[in-house]
């Protein structure tokens, strides 16, 4: 399990994380633009310079990283001579750490790596998981070594998000801790980590997406940390598994994807009587489909159309091995009322 550092101002606890490795290269996995938009640059830039540490940048990262990156990633990990990778932004730049890392110690070089996330939604600061495109599709990669060494989880750097960013990251989170609540993997472990996410996000998202504060923030990079440590035990489920196609195919934001067909699974998984239910403080004699329609409609998480692309076809691109996950099993009927239910 990571090593996790949560709270404001976190991010300075590297400083001693540097000092107790005696590290004095670091490779430096960003973001582009947002790594200085979010204030990270700034705060990362006085720790090295205080530490002189010789930093090597790898910022050649896609917003859906693909393998071929991290192949580079890797060649640059090494031409560096740095053994502590410091991955600072959102999950695509976390899942291009986390593969860097693996695969170089599968060619025998090692390293620590320390995740500094800079979005609340992914959780990737704390999974051993990695999603990235490779031979023209999206793929789950999963590793031991692909977990994090230590999680810096700092809420000042969402403090700025755009409102539609904090709607798609924090529903990715809150979709997290509902599909490991009710997967088929679910233990005690992994839902008492999963209502602790949704204690946190379910009121606190939609208030953050309207009006963000230092609060809010704090409360939703919590709930994100959470839904990642409860994913972690279960994996995901139907929502995730149909997501990847309007991901790559019609661009949706990863998050907005999940939403598109979250409202029929929330309905479909959930009975009236579950008493998450009654923890949301839900209608039980109205639709939990329409309900959860009307919060994500809320954010802004609607369907916006696909193009030219044929929504069945979208679909059928499902990813088998994350719906296996799922506690109700798919058929041809449940299909059609799934594709019924995105256009509504």
């Amino acid at each position: 399990m990571a090593t996790t550092l949560l709270g404001r101002q976190s991010v300075n606890r590297l400083r001693p994380l540097l000092q107790q490795f005696g590290q004095k290269k670091v490779f430096l996995a960003r973001g582009g633009k947002s790594y200085e938009a979010c204030g990270a640059k700034a705060v990362l830039d006085a720790i090295f310079k205080d530490e002189a540490v010789a930093v090597t940048e790898f910022s050649s990262i896609s917003v859906n990283p693909h393998y071929d990156e991290a192949i580079e990633g890797v060649r640059r990990l090494k031409q560096s001579g740095a053994h502590i990778i410091v991955a600072v932004g959102g999950g695509s730049i976390m899942d291009a750490a986390k593969l860097v890392r693996h695969i170089a110690a599968e060619e025998g070089y090692y390293a620590i790596l320390v995740a500094v996330p800079t979005t609340a939604g992914t959780g990737a600061e704390v999974t051993r998981y990695s999603i990235v495109c490779r031979d023209g599709s999206k793929q789950s990669l999963q590793a031991e070594d692909m977990l994090p060494d230590f999680a810096i989880v700092d809420s000042q750097f969402i403090d700025g998000v755009s409102g539609y960013l904090a709607a798609c990251t924090g529903f990715d989170a809150l979709a997290h801790s509902f599909e490991s609540y009710w997967s088929r993997n679910a233990n005690v472990e992994s839902r008492g980590y999963a209502l602790k996410a949704i204690d946190l996000l379910w009121k606190n998202l939609p208030a953050l997406v309207k009006n963000p504060t230092p609060e809010l923030c704090d409360a939703v990079s919590e709930g994100s940390y959470w839904a990642g440590r409860a994913i972690n035990v279960t994996k995901t489920t139907a929502p995730h598994a149909f997501s990847y196609a309007f991901t790559t195919q019609c661009n949706y934001p990863h998050g907005h994807a999940v939403a598109l067909t979250f409202p029929y699974f929330f309905g479909l998984n959930l009975s009236a009587d579950d008493p998450l239910v009654e923890r949301l403080a839900l209608d039980k004699n109205t639709s939990l489909e329409a309900q959860m329609r009307q919060y994500l409609n809320g954010i802004g998480l609607h369907y916006v159309g696909c193009g030219t692309h044929d929504l069945a076809d979208l679909l059928s691109q499902v990813n088998l091995q994350k719906l296996q996950n799922n506690p109700v099993e798919m058929n041809a009927e449940r299909m059609k009322q799934l594709e019924t239910s995105i256009s509504i």
